[in-house]
């Protein structure tokens, strides 16, 4: 039989073919193999990463936060940036210089990243960059040296200003907010907000209140021809959570204790140290009152001050816990009544405070001279005001119910250096 003296050469070149078909399909496998298990840890090593970013960022926050009142959201001392330093380490972040870096800054430098790039940070922020050096496996076959993986958080711990003067926290009962008489209220600087949904959850029996913006979640209902709602008013707006949640109840072991029973005076002038008050303060007639700085517990008996002498309480804080329904704040009087808020610690800003499981009623009513500044807090109580005389009452009122009351005029001038401020701690990017 014939057969081509060439089939050899045809036989080498299919092999030598073979070869590098094969030589090509591995280099491909390869690839395949590094872009499944190198890109596989690295999605792995960049969720790590983020996660890391975030908790080291709202770690650092969380110094600043606490630190806010005398700090003002700076890191003087650097431990913002060592709380996120630990975060980060513990997380396998060490920031060796070589497989990872963390690059921590707050104010005043420049965020190195994100759409704020080139401009300061603003005091009470904080930017955290991770990376990590990841070492290539596979796909070494397709590059060299390590592949770095690199996550951005930008957290904020502050306390700011609400610019919201009047907070009505009831989610559903009519009139939550209530104006009758011919009381006159105007709110200066900041918003109200009234959380009840009912149709009338604003109501008006001859009462003004003027404001802007008022937001009402559900709506508003005015009797009797007189009185009414003024301002940018807004319906159907969200509610919003209470905004001091989160401040501590004092501790009534954490005070001195001042008196070991109900404290009253009718006659002349007394001046009281802050403490623990058990069975409350009252004070009437031509009886006179100085309060020296600081925080005031009332366990038990309220506080009550009437008739027709003085009240001066600067830098004070009143905290009421009852034990029964009788037991209430009460200020009014015909005489001169100045009270002001704690200026720094947590309770800057807050002049009356409500024990948060109490209904009770806080009652202040302007009859004389009356100047009180600071926030009146009740989340779960009734806060009732009336003016009167020359009266202004309060800087801000948070509270579940409101009732404005009397034939007088009050004005509510929201002054964020006068208002407790609104605790922020959370991430912003």
């Amino acid at each position: 039989m014939f057969r081509p003296r060439h089939s050899s050469v045809r036989r080498q070149s299919r092999r030598g073919a073979v070869v590098v078909l094969v030589a090509v399909s591995l280099a491909a496998v390869l690839a395949f193999v590094a872009i499944a298990v190198d890109g596989g840890g690295l999605l792995d090593r960049r969720r790590k990463s983020q996660s890391t970013a975030d908790a080291a960022a709202l770690a650092a926050a969380e110094v600043l936060f606490r630190t806010f009142p005398t700090t003002h959201g700076l890191d003087s001392e650097g431990k913002a940036e060592q709380s996120a330093l630990a975060v980060a380490a513990a997380n396998g972040f060490t920031n060796d210089g070589t497989n990872s870096i963390v690059d921590v800054r707050t104010h005043p430098e420049m965020y190195a990243g994100g759409p704020n790039e080139g401009t300061e940070i603003p005091a009470g922020c904080v930017e955290v960059i991770v990376q990590y050096n990841e070492q290539r496996y596979f796909s070494g076959v397709i590059g060299s040296g390590t592949i770095p993986v690199v996550a951005r958080a930008v957290a904020r711990g502050s306390w700011e200003p609400a610019f919201v003067a009047i907070h009505v926290l009831d989610l559903h009962r009519s009139g939550s907010l209530n104006a009758t008489g011919e009381s006159s209220v105007t709110v200066t600087g900041a918003s109200v907000i009234v959380n009840s949904d009912a149709s009338d959850a604003a109501s008006s029996n001859g009462g003004t209140v003027t404001a802007s913006p008022i937001n009402i979640t559900g709506g508003s209902s005015v009797s009797g021809g007189k009185g009414g709602f003024y301002g940018d008013i807004n319906y159907g707006t969200p509610p919003e959570p209470d905004p001091l949640r989160h401040i501590p109840e004092p501790i009534a072991n954490g005070q001195t204790v001042q008196s070991q029973g109900p404290l009253h005076l009718s006659n002349g002038q007394r001046t009281l140290q802050p403490g623990t008050y058990r069975g409350g303060i009252s004070v009437s007639g031509k009886g006179s009152l100085v309060m020296e700085p600081g925080v005031y517990y009332m366990e038990g008996g309220g506080f009550s001050f009437s008739g027709q002498g003085d009240l001066l309480a600067q830098g004070v804080m009143i905290f009421n816990a009852p034990t029964k329904s009788s037991e209430t704040v009460d200020i009014s009087g015909t005489g001169s009544i100045v009270m002001s808020p704690p200026t720094d610690g947590i309770y800057k800003g807050l002049t009356l405070f409500q024990d948060r499981e109490s209904p009770n009623t806080l009652s202040v009513s302007g009859g004389g001279y009356m100047d009180i500044t600071g926030t009146f807090y009740a989340a779960n109580g009734t806060l009732k005001v009336s003016g009167g005389g020359d009266s202004k009452v309060g800087s801000q009122y948070i509270s579940r119910y409101l009732e404005i009351v009397g034939n007088g005029g009050l004005s509510i001038d929201y002054d964020k250096d006068n208002a407790i401020p609104r605790r922020v701690w959370h991430l912003v990017e």
